[in-house]
């Protein structure tokens, strides 16, 4: 019985430095998300942690706290822990035989330290600090009642060595309560955590498609969305009806912009359905019925594009080059193809990549670099052009042929179907691999 007491207190030192590491993993690893969630639903503790994570002040005292306690259940369990085992482990050695007494003892307290630190180590930082991290946000509901009771207890020395921590912090130029303020994360890092929750099964790949593009959006411009004027079908302004029938046959669309004289002279747009309620009557459309339409640069971010749109209760803005011209137009549903991918427009089918049976990705002219890239697992970029289209016109400088290659960036484009001087599709067979194989 005479070694009960020790053993608990021993145990009780373990498990306080246990509390102690959990606590402070916990506090820092916690997703605030899930706390505030928990928080709104009425949950009283919740409350608590999310009014510490809100505080870089209350996180550094809870910190501080938990610090104080690791120090002090470290240190009591090594001065205690290593006295009352050293001093079994000797009495159990005197029986050996040979041993002379300093022997005896320097063994026993080598023996003591390191059955000490096994167990301090393990049970009282591992196993902790990995319950922790693997389930924050539960574990600081679970242990911050505890923690916030010892604070009040430790609460002057806690204040004390918080103030001279800070106080040197500031002596060599670092605002703690600044650089400890909200956790902002880029864009970059978000990204880097949409695929590690894709990776561990928390996000479907479909959401995590949409999220990384969601990402990705704000760095798009107009220049790069658009649909390009020579793929722009417009009507004429006071166009007749048999006019706008023969141009709905032939290119149909929901919306179409309104020109005078030519696309440099956008006065708006119209909605398909707003044709067709005049074709009865064989009316020409009046200036009344075409709707107001907002002008964008080409450089226009995205946000400015759906500011614009807004504005003005549109769902199509045109895109303006360096000259006023019409550089191209910007529909809703363009923006959210950018996010979501593209969507068939009622019969209407839009070429994407494809792989032909000669094992090469088939693309529209008009798919961008990025894009292809993407598709082959590589980095295409170019500083003047967005499109596959641009990018063959630039290389060939002059009008594309059929059957026509180039090359960039260890990437082949042949040119296998044009339109006027554009390229509408080309065939995109990487090198990188096959050079990598000559090399060897």
């Amino acid at each position: 019985m005479d070694k009960v007491l020790p053993i608990l207190i021993i145990t009780d030192a373990i498990l306080l430095n246990a509390l102690f590491v959990a606590a402070e993993f916990a506090i820092v690893g916690a997703p605030r998300a899930a706390i505030e969630r928990r928080a709104a639903e009425g949950d009283a503790i919740a409350r608590r942690v999310a009014g510490i994570l809100r505080d870089p002040r209350r996180q550094d005292r809870y910190i501080a706290t938990a610090q104080l306690g690791i120090t002090i259940a470290s240190l009591g369990l090594g001065m205690y822990g290593e006295h009352v085992l050293a001093e079994w482990i000797g009495h159990s050695l005197e029986g050996l035989g040979p041993l002379r007494a300093p022997a005896a003892h320097t063994l026993a307290s080598v023996l003591a330290v390191a059955i000490l630190t096994y167990f301090h180590i393990v049970v009282g930082e591992m196993i902790p600090k990995s319950l922790a991290l693997q389930s924050a946000d539960r574990a600081a509901l679970l242990v911050t009642p505890v923690m916030l009771a010892i604070q009040r207890v430790v609460i002057l020395p806690v204040i004390a060595l918080n103030g001279v921590g800070n106080w040197l912090l500031r002596m060599v130029g670092i605002n703690r309560f600044v650089a400890s303020g909200e956790h902002y994360r880029t864009p970059e890092e978000l990204q880097f955590i949409v695929r590690e929750s894709q990776a561990g099964g928390m996000l479907r790949s479909e959401s995590a498609d949409v999220v990384q593009e969601l990402l990705e959006f704000g760095e798009l411009t107009a220049g790069e969305v658009m649909i390009p004027r020579v793929r722009v079908v417009g009507i004429p302004a006071g166009a007749p009806s048999e006019e706008m029938m023969r141009i709905l046959r032939t290119t149909p669309h929901t919306r179409y912009p309104v020109y005078e004289g030519s696309l440099d002279h956008i006065v708006g747009v119209v909605h398909i359905k707003d044709i067709l309620r005049r074709m009865p009557n064989r009316r020409a459309l009046r200036p009344s019925e075409v709707r107001e339409v907002p002008f964008i640069p080409e450089t226009a971010a995205m946000d400015v594009v759906l500011g614009a749109m807004r504005r003005v209760n549109s769902q199509m803005a045109v895109v303006m080059d360096e000259h006023g011209g019409t550089a191209g137009i910007i529909t809703i549903e363009d923006l959210f193809e950018e996010v979501v991918g593209e969507i068939e427009e009622g019969w209407v089918q839009r070429p994407g990549a494809e792989v032909d049976p000669a094992g090469r990705l088939r693309v529209p002219g008009t798919m961008r670099i990025g894009e292809v890239g993407e598709a082959l697992h590589l980095v295409l970029e170019h500083s003047e052009v967005d499109t596959v289209s641009g990018l063959v016109l630039a290389l060939l400088d002059r009008p594309p042929l059929i059957g026509d290659t180039v090359e960039w960036d260890d990437v082949r484009f042949e040119v296998t179907a044009t339109e006027g001087h554009g390229v509408t599709e080309c065939a995109v067979t990487p090198l990188r691999k096959r050079r990598a194989a000559d090399g060897e």
